[in-house]
């Protein structure tokens, strides 16, 4: 088998596709079509095209996985649930992380400090917050140092109870603010202790 025509690809420039006996066969990134000095004319048993195949697959997952934790942050563990998802090597999944975790690109810190801060806006109590993000696989240390940083669970749950209690439907209907609240993982305790106005 022979390398028939190596062409740079319009819809991927950073991609070249490999004709291997004048059919396509696979493509590569430009370095990696560098690294395996493939060129025209170059000759190809079946072990070495099974190979750049795979070397192919490989390469376009990296690049999704990639654009998928730059698109929003991400944990450690949804990446590597995302990664195995996709039926990536176990070896692939460990390297990709440190490889993405040494460029900044992946942060359980800054992950856990983003989501924190879209709960909280959404109204979530710190409770629910540190049993998603335990979910997510954020380690312990990272969530206690996070949501130190925070306000304390009764000025939120207040903070909460002022804000809802503009919309008529809630402040019209005490059971429905209440429930609101238990399903946004406040103690009941609290919610009532909140909405009577003790501040013991």
């Amino acid at each position: 088998m022979k390398i028939t025509t190596v062409k740079q690809q319009l819809k991927n420039p950073e991609r070249a596709s490999i004709f291997v006996d004048g059919k396509y066969s696979f493509s590569l990134s430009l370095n990696e079509l560098v690294v395996e000095k493939l060129k025209n004319g170059f000759e190809l048993d079946e072990p070495a095209l099974e190979r750049l195949k795979k070397l192919s697959v490989d390469g376009k997952l990296n690049g999704r996985a990639l654009e998928w934790v730059l698109g929003r942050p991400h944990s450690t563990r949804e990446l590597r649930d995302y990664l195995r998802r996709k039926k990536a090597d176990p070896e692939l999944v460990d390297a990709w992380i440190e490889e993405f975790t040494d460029r900044k690109y992946l942060n359980d810190a800054s992950y856990a400090a983003w989501r924190i801060d879209v709960r909280r806006r959404g109204g979530k109590s710190e409770r629910a917050i540190r049993s998603e993000l335990m979910g997510k696989g954020v380690p312990r240390d990272i969530l206690d140092e996070q949501l130190h940083e925070g306000k304390d669970e009764q000025a939120r749950l207040k903070e909460v109870i002022t804000k809802k209690q503009k919309l008529a439907r809630y402040k019209a209907d005490p059971q429905k603010l209440m429930r609101y609240l238990v399903g946004h993982g406040f103690g009941y305790d609290d919610i009532k202790r909140a909405l009577a106005g003790d501040e013991d």
